[in-house]
């Protein structure tokens, strides 16, 4: 595992996220204008709904899979076949409930039908997820990512054409299932190029997997409590259009914050190489490498959703989604913590502590049910946009605490220093630009941190695909 291949790897991953941010944005914009305020918001009640249930049937099996088969002297093979065996059975069994649980709930109609479809979308997408350990491991993630970028593309070309058949909700769901299904199978094809595998069913290993998965899978299902559970709360409470105006700029984050997942789901198998071979400054080494990188690409995050956020949203979205802007502004500093919060919570993973962080996740999880039950009633989205931001900012202290504790890591702060006077500068050029054409504001911003950043003596654009050097 050279630093020449990660830092390939990390290259490709950047380019190719940023090809499926901008289609994600593109399908976004459109979908928005074609289901207006009260289709969309339906759209993200079916999604996040399903999401829960994604997250009990994966239950951390992703990141166990990249943990185990990383492991010296692991059977790849053996534990692939058993984690994929258990992936469906357990696929199968819960996404099939959620429909029926759907039903307690005071959905309309469509929302309940949506549930229904995208349960099978979900099916094929969380299979698809299992595999991605394998491309990790081998540092040969591109292969993944063209896989989900056919899958990005194939909603797009059908959400353009969905106006002219009138395909609405429903129809935008069988979208992501055609998606998603074309995603699994390039997944599988090029994973039996890496290894060959069938379906193998053993006790024995099933239990050793589930006995490393459930704190994670634990964990996963706290966090996406807080994360998930404001749109459940805000469907209980609230308006189908003021949810859509939620989930536009929900939905602006989530394509944002795929960045950090995968960048450090590509870093994992490193750090838990460095900390299983008792290699302690190699494990320092690759956190401190990953803390400045993620922390340049956080800050203008920060601040750019601030200033910007209104005709960002208006750009994106269409006019009738123009009050997103301003819920933009809280969700996305909040999607900014996330950048840090997948870095010392996948380490967390790399040490091996998630059934001790797992109290941690509970304890997040309830603080934050407790503050959406009691203030969305009475203040809707800005209740749950603001609840996201400090449960994001609780869980990142807990992880980064745990994380320092266990290993004796202690982040430097110059890089991140530097990346605050850039992106200082950045705000004043965004404030102070006679415009508010977020096609201009946004390449300006963009522009003005990447002059400023090396000026300071932080890294150049050639510079930030080395930032991961000297891990290897």
């Amino acid at each position: 595992m050279d630093a020449k291949s990660l830092a390939q790897n990390t290259a490709i991953q950047i380019l190719s996220r940023g090809i499926i941010t901008v289609i994600g944005v593109i399908t976004v914009g459109i979908m928005t204008r074609y289901l207006g305020t009260e289709g969309y918001g339906q759209f993200t009640i079916a999604l996040s709904f399903l999401s829960i249930f994604a997250v009990i049937v994966d239950f951390g099996l992703t990141l166990t899979t990249t943990q185990l088969i990383s492991e010296k002297g692991a059977d790849e093979k053996t534990l692939l076949e058993n984690l994929i065996s258990l992936r469906l059975i357990s696929g199968v069994l819960f996404l099939a409930l959620a429909p029926l649980v759907a039903l307690l709930f005071p959905y309309e109609h469509a929302v309940l039908i949506a549930i229904t479809v995208g349960a099978v979308s979900y099916l094929f997408g969380t299979t698809s997820q299992m595999f991605i350990g394998v491309f990790q491991k081998r540092l040969i993630i591109g292969r993944a990512m063209m896989a989900e970028i056919a899958n990005r593309l194939i909603v797009l070309l059908g959400v353009i054409l969905a106006p002219l058949f009138g395909w609405g909700v429903i129809g935008i769901m069988w979208l992501l299932v055609a998606g998603n299904a074309v995603q699994l199978l390039i997944i599988l094809t090029l994973t039996r190029r890496a290894i060959q595998f069938g379906i193998s069913l053993q006790w024995s290993i099933w239990k050793k997997i589930i006995s490393r998965s459930w704190p994670i899978g634990a964990s996963i299902f706290f966090n996406l409590i807080y994360l998930r559970g404001d749109i459940l709360f805000l469907s209980l409470f609230r308006s189908d259009a003021e949810i859509g105006l939620y989930g536009a700029a929900y939905k602006v984050v989530d394509v944002i914050t795929t960045i950090p997942v995968m960048f450090m789901g590509l870093l994992l198998p490193m750090l838990v190489v460095a900390w299983s071979s008792a290699k302690k400054q190699e494990f320092h080494n690759t956190m401190q490498r990953a803390f400045d990188f993620l922390s340049l690409l956080g800050l203008p995050i920060i601040a750019g959703s601030i200033v910007i956020g209104v005709p960002l949203m208006t750009l994106i979205a269409g006019a009738d989604f123009a009050e997103s802007g301003a819920v933009l502004a809280v969700l996305g500093p909040a999607g900014a913590m996330v950048f840090w919060n997948s870095l010392f919570g996948h380490a967390v993973v790399g040490v091996n502590k998630q059934r001790v962080m797992t109290w941690g996740y509970a304890a997040v999880a309830v603080f934050t049910i407790v503050g959406y039950l009691l203030f969305i009633p009475e203040y809707g989205m800005w209740a749950a946009a603001w609840m996201t931001l400090i449960s994001e900012a609780l869980i990142g202290t807990l992880t980064a605490i745990m994380v320092m504790r266990t290993s004796g890591y202690r982040p430097r702060f110059g890089q991140f220093g530097r990346g605050i006077l850039a992106t200082i500068v950045m705000t004043l050029v965004l404030i102070y630009l006679p415009t508010q054409n977020a096609l201009l504001l946004l390449p300006a911003g963009i522009l003005a941190y990447g002059i400023v950043l090396p000026l300071i003596g932080g890294p150049g654009p050639r510079d930030i695909v080395n930032l991961l050097k000297e891990t290897a």
